[in-house]
C-alpha cells in the first residue's frame, strides 16, 4: 500500500471511531476506544491490509460496477503490419535506435516527496523539541521525603523501577519515560492530603502499567508521517483524551463509585492547565477538564450489556471500516461455455502485429505474440481503469504490479499474493542490454528509448529456474521485458499490449487452458468483467486458431 491509499483507508476508519465516540463515549468502557484508536494507529503505520467482502470498500466496488456503462470502443480497420491476410515481420532497423546521445535520468526525488519530508521534519521538530526541553527541565527535580509515598511505592508491584520526584516548574503531575520510569508531582501540592495524593499516584501508575507514553510516541509518529491529513490530527487529540479517560475510569473502579466525587473534585482543585512542557509525558490534568468530570460522575460498573455491545462495535467497526476490498468479488469458475458471437467491433478483422526477437544472445529470450492497442482497446483501458499497472502468468507464478508500482506474486494461482522486491537498474545499462539481447521487442525501440531518456525507472526482478524479468515504470505506464528458460511460456498485459510468449527452442505452441487462466486472473482481480473477459478469450482463441500461421493452440 502506498502512503496515500493508507493515510485514505485510516481516514474513513477514524470518522467512524470518532462517530460512535460522540454518541458512546459515556455508555461503554473507555478501554473500547483505546483498542480501536490502536488499529487506526496500525493502519497508519503499518502498510499492509486485511480483505472483507463486508468492507465499506467492497460496497464502493460494488456500486461502482452496477453504475458503470460498458462502453464498447471501436477498432482501426487495419494494421500497418498486415498486407493481405500475412503478417510481415518489420526489418531489424526499423525499431533499431542507438543510444548515442547519454541518457538523461530524472530527479531521483519527485518534489511531492520533497514537500512531505519537509512536512515530516517540521512535525518532528514540533514534537521533538518540547519533549527534550522537557527532560531537561525534568532533570533538576528532587526526590519525595514522604512516608506515605515510600509505602504506597512498595505495594505498588511492577517490574519497571519507578522513580516519584518533585519539581517546581511544573503545575500538574506527569508521568514520563518508558523502561525507566517517573511520576513527576508539583512542588506546592498538598502531600498532607493522602486521599488526594493516592488518587494522583494511582491515575499516574495506571499510566506507566499501560505503557500510555510509548502510546503517546507512536501517535505522534502517525501525525509526522501524515501531516497532511487533517483527520489524523483529530485522532492525535481526541486518542491523547481517551487515554486520560480511560485512567480515570480505572481509577474510579480502583476506588469504588462511592469515591467519584471525591476524585473529580480532586481534578478541580488541581491546576486546570497543561504543563506545556513535553507532548510525551501523560499528564493528570487535562485541556478538556469538563469532558473528564461529565466522565468521571457518569461512570458505571461494566455490565454484560455493555461489554457485548463493546464488543460488537468494536467488531463491526473493524469489520466494516477497517478491511479493503476483496480482490476477488466475482470470481471467476473457468470458461465452460465460452461465447462464441464476436463483439460488437469484431476484433478478428484487425489481425494483430506480430514482433520476433533477432538473433539474441540470450537463447531464453521468448518468441513473442503481441496484440497492440489497436487489437485490444477495451481489453487494456480496463486495465488502465483498474489499480494494476500490469498483469503476467505462466505456469508458475501469477504477478501483477499495482499503482504504486509494487510488485505482487502468486505461486498458489492467485490464493495468495506476496510482495517481491527488486533491484534497480541504470537506464543506459538497461538501454545496452535491450538492444543486444532483444532489438525487436513488441513494443517500439524508439518509444522506448524516449522514456528512459526522460527519467522511466528502471527495475529487475530474478525468480527461481533463471526467469528474469525487467519492469520500465513511468507515469505512462508499466512495460515489462521477459527472459525465461526454456519450457516456459506465458501472458502478459500492461498500459500498451498483450503479449503471449513461447519458448525460443519448443514448437510455438499456446495453452488454451493458460490463456483462460489469464483471463480467469483478470476477472479475479477485477480488470474484467466475466462476461467480457469471455467475449475477449473467445476472440483471441478464434484468432489464433483462424488467422496465425507461427502459433498453434494446445488443450
Amino acid at each position: 500500500m502506498s502512503l496515500l491509499e493508507m493515510s485514505l483507508s485510516a481516514s474513513i476508519f477514524i470518522l467512524a471511531v470518532v462517530f460512535f465516540r460522540s454518541l458512546l463515549i459515556h455508555k461503554m468502557p473507555k478501554m473500547t476506544f483505546m483498542f480501536l484508536w490502536g488499529l487506526a494507529l496500525f493502519q497508519l503505520l503499518v502498510p499492509v491490509s486485511v480483505h472483507s467482502q463486508f468492507s465499506i470498500f467492497t460496497a464502493v466496488n460494488y456500486l461502482g460496477k452496477m453504475f458503470t456503462v460498458q462502453e464498447v470502443i471501436p477498432v482501426a480497420d487495419s494494421s500497418p503490419l498486415v498486407n493481405g491476410g500475412t503478417v510481415i515481420i518489420p526489418p531489424l532497423t526499423d525499431h533499431l535506435i542507438l543510444p548515442t546521445l547519454p541518457l538523461q535520468t530524472a530527479s531521483p526525488i519527485s518534489p511531492i516527496v520533497w514537500l512531505w519530508l519537509i512536512g515530516f521534519m517540521l512535525c518532528a521538530l514540533f514534537f521533538i523539541i518540547p519533549h527534550l526541553r522537557g527532560r531537561k527541565n525534568y532533570k533538576m527535580s528532587l526526590p519525595i521525603k514522604s512516608d506515605f509515598i515510600r509505602e504506597w511505592q512498595k505495594s505498588i508491584p511492577l517490574w519497571r523501577k519507578v522513580q516519584i520526584r518533585q519539581s517546581d516548574i511544573i503545575t500538574t503531575p506527569l508521568t514520563y519515560g518508558i523502561f525507566q520510569p517517573v511520576i513527576l508531582l508539583p512542588k506546592n501540592i498538598d502531600y498532607t492530603d493522602e486521599k488526594q495524593l493516592e488518587f494522583i499516584l494511582t491515575h499516574e501508575f495506571t499510566h506507566i502499567k499501560r505503557f500510555d507514553t510509548l502510546k503517546k510516541w507512536l501517535l505522534a509518529a502517525s501525525v509526522c508521517i501524515h501531516w497532511f491529513n487533517p483527520f489524523v490530527w483529530v485522532m492525535y487529540v481526541l486518542a491523547n483524551r481517551d487515554i486520560e479517560l480511560s485512567c480515570d475510569e480505572t481509577v474510579i473502579w480502583t476506588f469504588g463509585e462511592s469515591m467519584k466525587p471525591a476524585y473529580a473534585m480532586a481534578l478541580v482543585r488541581l491546576e486546570e492547565k497543561k504543563s506545556g512542557l513535553s507532548p510525551f509525558a501523560s499528564n493528570f490534568s487535562k485541556n478538556s477538564i469538563e469532558e473528564r468530570i461529565i466522565s468521571i460522575m457518569k461512570a458505571k460498573n461494566t455490565t454484560i450489556t455493555t461489554i457485548l455491545l463493546a464488543v460488537a462495535i468494536v467488531v463491526g467497526t473493524v469489520t466494516v471500516f477497517a478491511t479493503s476490498a476483496l480482490d476477488n468479488t466475482e470470481a471467476a469458475s473457468g470458461f465452460d461455455n465460452p461465447i462464441a458471437e464476436p463483439m460488437a467491433e469484431p476484433m478478428a478483422e484487425s489481425m494483430p502485429a506480430l514482433y520476433q526477437g533477432g538473433d539474441s544472445t540470450l537463447a531464453s529470450m521468448p518468441i513473442d505474440l503481441t496484440f497492440t492497442k489497436l487489437d485490444v482497446p477495451k481489453l487494456i483501458d480496463q486495465l488502465n481503469a483498474s489499480k494494476y499497472r500490469a498483469v503476467y502468468l505462466d505456469n508458475e507464478i501469477y504477478l501483477r504490479v499495482t499503482n504504486d508500482n509494487s510488485i505482487m506474486i502468486s505461486k498458489d494461482n492467485g490464493a495468495v499474493w506476496k510482495q517481491y522486491d527488486t533491484t534497480g537498474v541504470e537506464a543506459t545499462d538497461f538501454a545496452h542490454w535491450l538492444l543486444v539481447n532483444d532489438p525487436n521487442p513488441g513494443y517500439s525501440i524508439k518509444e522506448m528509448q524516449s522514456r528512459l531518456a526522460n527519467g522511466a525507472e528502471v527495475k529487475h526482478l530474478v525468480l527461481e529456474n533463471g526467469k528474469e524479468l525487467y519492469f520500465v515504470m513511468d507515469k505512462n505506464g508499466v512495460q515489462i521485458e521477459l527472459v525465461q528458460p526454456e519450457k516456459i511460456a506465458s501472458v502478459l498485459i500492461d498500459g500498451q499490449r498483450m503479449m503471449i510468449t513461447s519458448e525460443r527452442n519448443q514448437p510455438m505452441h499456446i495453452s488454451a487452458q493458460m490463456l483462460e487462466s489469464f483471463y480467469d486472473l483478470l476477472v479475479s482481480n477485477n480488470i474484467l468483467t466475466k462476461t467480457h473477459a469471455e467475449q475477449d478469450y473467445s476472440e483471441r482463441i478464434k484468432h489464433l486458431k483462424e488467422n496465425d500461421t507461427i502459433f498453434k493452440i494446445t488443450k
